[in-house]
């Protein structure tokens, strides 16, 4: 009976040891989980295998969220705009104009009525003129036809007037996608005189192009005010006259 007390002692004391090595070794495996990545070798050491679930780092936003596209797509495109040409220091266009009006001067040879609103366009001198009679009140730097796209001279009058126009080459024959195509909308205070050719407010150019350099297929490119003031000046049958002045030279000078 005693013999029969103790192993049974013996088992229990054995059963006992192997429930503390399997909790020893349980807290081991978790202990190893967690510290995996700074003692990685620790396991191979004691010839166990840990599988350790290596967390992801959070996803970064992407174009995938719909709920932020268009502000990706916005910000993208604002990345790739160039950037605009600053306002140049100085006197604006309108005040530039200012400056030569007292010294304005209708062409020789035009002949024009006492009170007549009639407009001059001086294409040696890059500049466009609006007069009642022989009396200047508004000069304005313009940019006309560049070579091989010369503004025509000529005695014309405005025939056709759009407030907000759309302009193109196709009209031309010209394809929009060409490297000599265009194609510009908002085309504010455009006014027709000969064929496609207009006056019309051109905000594609630098402020240094005007009353400097021949920029244009053909039309009288003007600042925004100094469009806008043509526009309130002139009429269907305003009378347009377009020329070159003389050179010393054709003069007999």
């Amino acid at each position: 009976m005693t013999s029969f007390k103790l192993s049974r002692l013996f088992l229990l004391g054995l059963l006992t040891l192997e429930i503390l090595a399997l909790v020893s070794l349980g807290s081991l495996r978790l202990g190893r989980f967690f510290t995996a990545g700074d003692d990685a070798s620790a396991d191979s050491a004691l010839g166990m295998t840990v599988s350790v679930v290596v967390p992801k780092p959070a996803a970064a936003l992407g174009v995938s969220d719909l709920h932020l596209q268009p502000l990706l797509r916005l910000l993208a495109e604002r990345a790739e705009e160039p950037t605009p040409e600053p306002t140049p220091a100085g006197p604006t266009l309108e005040e530039l104009g200012a400056l030569e009006l007292a010294t304005a001067t209708p062409p020789e040879g035009v002949a024009f009525e006492e009170d007549e609103r009639w407009i001059a366009v001086n294409l040696t001198t890059q500049r466009a003129m609006a007069f009642i009679g022989a009396q200047p009140v508004r000069v304005a730097l313009v940019t006309t036809g560049m070579p091989d796209w010369e503004t025509p001279t000529g005695d014309f009058s405005v025939y056709r007037r759009v407030e907000n126009e759309t302009m193109d080459s196709e009209g031309l024959g010209i394809p929009i996608d060409s490297p000599d195509g265009w194609y510009v909308d908002n085309v504010l205070y455009t006014q027709y005189i000969f064929s496609g050719i207009t006056l019309h407010y051109n905000y594609w150019r630098p402020q240094s192009y005007f009353g400097n350099i021949p920029s244009s297929h053909g039309c009288v490119g003007l600042g925004y005010s100094d469009a806008k003031f043509f526009w309130d000046f002139a009429d269907i049958g305003t009378r347009v006259v377009v020329y070159e002045e003389r050179q010393d030279s054709e003069q007999g000078l």
